[in-house]
């Protein structure tokens, strides 16, 4: 019973640290704030139908975490003026391509931005960002990361990578602007 009771509680933790994000937009003019709760100060001032990525359904102190679209901010909504759009599959393909080995422990990741535009790349909670044209090496820890990439005018793209010790990892960041 005792075993049973832990692959439930350790099934719960495993769904519940995986929430849906969506497209949406504001329902009218609204404080954006860098945090969750009208104490926190104010990023701008969004307007009616300002189209945002809501990185998860989930709620602190009534307040969704998301991102502005336009300028690829992060920060917070109240409720109340978020309306809920499409869901925002994760990329179950991946994006990271094993390249080599390392001579070092720590999974290298090698990472290009190959736009005119700044790029914001989150792997777990930590933010990494790029300029345009920018290339950087990583060293992260080995296991799975989720990750969300984004720049200004692009909707996030988000998933999930198992990167292996000793393992070197490259990702191009590109834009598609058209269908495939």
């Amino acid at each position: 019973m005792t075993k049973l009771l832990s692959t439930l509680i350790f099934l719960f933790a495993i769904l519940s640290c995986f929430s849906q994000s969506y497209l949406g937009w504001t329902t009218k003019q609204v404080n954006f704030r860098s945090g969750p709760g009208t104490e926190f100060g104010m990023i701008s001032s969004l307007n009616p139908g300002t189209q945002i990525f809501i990185v998860s359904t989930e709620t602190e102190n009534d307040f969704y975490s998301v991102i502005d679209i336009a300028t690829d901010k992060e920060g917070y909504l109240h409720k109340s003026f978020v309306q809920f759009g499409d869901k925002v599959d994760a990329n179950s393909e991946g994006m990271f391509s094993i390249t080599g080995k390392s001579a070092n422990e720590q999974p290298q990741l090698e990472i290009y931005n190959n736009t005119s535009t700044s790029m914001t790349l989150k792997l777990d909670n930590t933010r990494y960002f790029f300029s345009p044209q920018e290339k950087k090496s990583i060293n992260y820890s080995s296991g799975k990361c989720s990750y969300r990439a984004s720049a200004p005018g692009v909707i996030p793209s988000i998933g999930s990578e198992l990167f292996e010790s000793n393992g070197i990892y490259t990702w191009e960041f590109y834009i598609v602007t058209g269908v495939r």
